[in-house]
Formats: structure tokens, sequence, C-alpha cells
């Protein structure tokens, strides 16, 4: 049995700028509306349900509203150089240089911004956070980056 939850018809969405260093296109500064989707598979356990879905919305919540309205800063080990000075964070990729609010950016472990990453972190995050059932087989996390296009990452339950 799987488990959907969409992003798109729960507001799990959040609103971000972001860069890609080397694409020809999506290295420039730029933001997007994201959606959050999950989809958990596993066998109805005793109590007839999979899981409870309430645990897993708060934190794909909670994630959307920490990451809603910043500029998403690949803090991992990418292109991008990062130091966080004082009250700035100042971003150095090829040729640019960019030098945000501190309060302005989300610095997250991921080497790019790509939906890719974002949906692997989110997906670490969760798996952090959230004790799953012993029934769950595979927990996946989907990103979308504006509606009908987007990056999907499976992990299988231990």
């Amino acid at each position: 049995m799987k488990l959907k939850l969409d992003g798109w018809d729960l507001g799990i969405t959040f609103a971000a700028a972001h860069f890609i260093p080397g694409h020809q296109k999506c290295a420039r500064l730029h933001g997007h509306v994201y959606a959050i989707h999950c989809e958990i598979e596993g066998d109805e356990g005793e109590d007839y349900m999979v899981m409870d879905f309430t645990e897993i919305k708060r934190f794909l919540r909670e994630i959307a509203d920490t990451l809603d309205h910043h500029v998403l800063v690949p803090g991992g080990k990418g292109e991008a150089k990062v130091d966080v000075e004082d009250d700035y964070v100042k971003v150095s990729v090829g040729d640019k240089k960019y030098l945000f609010p501190s309060e302005d950016c989300a610095i997250i472990d991921v080497p790019t911004t790509s939906a890719e990453e974002l949906s692997k972190f989110i997906l670490s995050w969760l798996l952090s956070r959230v004790k799953f059932p012993e029934n769950v087989r595979s927990i996946s996390i989907g990103v979308d980056e504006g509606k009908g296009q987007g990056a999907w990452v499976e992990r299988r339950a231990k």
C-alpha cells in the first residue's frame, strides 16, 4: 500500500531564490515556488494504517517554513565558496560574488541547490526526525520547481 502527500494540494510549499553553479541559464540568481511531496510504501499495521500522516505533514510544513522566502545557499562540497562574516553571507562562484544578509539565507548542506539535491536533503532531514514504523518499506520525497517539474528520491527503510 502507498500513502501519498501532495504538497500543492496540502499547501506544503515555499518560495525561494537560488542559483546552480555551472549551469548556462540557472547559474543566474532566480526564484521558484516549490512544493514538497512524500510517498510512503508499506503494509497496513494492526491499526489498519501504514502510518499516521500527521507527523509527516507537520515535518514537511516545518521544513517548507524554514526555507520559505530565503536565498538557498549551497553549503556542501560544491563549486560555491561560502563564508559567514558578521551578519552577512558571502558566496563566491567563479567570477561571481554575492553578499546577502544572513537572515535572508538558508545555508543547506548540499553541493548545489537543484531539485535533485533539495529532495535528497529533505529526505535525509525527514529520516533523522521521524520514527517510521516497522511496516514501512520505503519513503520518497519529491521537490517541484513549479507545477509539473521536479525531482524525486527514494530510500528503502531499514
